[in-house]
């Protein structure tokens, strides 16, 4: 029989691991993927012993938290598929993509092959998210709204052109900026093609 002691002493184990969770997302989102385990421990209100309880490791709570925003980023790109207009389906996606990785630096470091060191399972995501956007950019271009000759690295790589440099030339970069690139972008995506593009 369990005890009312040791129900609450499980409920506050869920909610230090939560709290880790969130934490560790939202240090990753401003630091990278190298966010302290101090910094997280801090945001979580938690000890470093009450990190490696619940996940072995750093590295272990930074991987989880990476898999969950991929895993939610296939959900997109799922959604996207099954939506009855194709061009309308990889625009909305490309927006949101970019958006995410302008909005979280750690996923924008992984999705640029600066995270070197990370489990074999975080990789596996990036690889079922890399298929899922070469199928919607296939169904654009069967549709004939997508030039032919363009990949999902394209597509990929247009997704990570807004995020550097804050300014050039004295042109100081605005908060909708990434918009106005993606757009310029889409618009050269389209079918059909007013030129051909270079070999990959």
């Amino acid at each position: 029989m369990v005890t009312a002691e040791a129900s609450q002493e499980r409920a506050d184990s869920r909610r230090k691991r939560l709290r880790l969770i969130e934490a560790a997302r939202s240090a990753i989102a401003e630091h990278g993927l190298q966010a302290s385990t101090t910094d997280i421990v801090e945001r979580a209100e938690v000890g470093v012993g009450t990190l490696y309880r619940r996940f072995g490791s750093k590295e272990a709570l930074v991987a989880d938290v990476l898999i969950d925003g991929l895993a939610e980023i296939q959900t997109w790109a799922d959604a996207a598929l099954i939506d009855a207009d194709p061009w309308a389906a990889l625009s909305g996606f490309l927006y949101a993509f970019t958006e995410a990785q302008l909005a979280n630096l750690g996923l924008a470091e992984f999705t640029s092959g600066q995270a070197r060191e990370l489990p074999p399972e975080v990789a596996e995501h990036g690889s079922l998210l890399a298929a899922a956007i070469d199928r919607l950019v296939r169904r654009a271009q069967e549709h004939g709204s997508l030039r032919a000759d363009v990949t999902w690295r394209d597509l990929v790589l247009i997704s990570i052109a807004p995020i550097g440099g804050e300014e050039c030339l004295g042109a100081t970069r605005g908060e909708n900026q990434w918009r106005r690139t993606i757009t310029i972008a889409l618009d050269g995506l389209r079918a059909p093609a007013a030129s051909a593009l270079p070999p990959e």
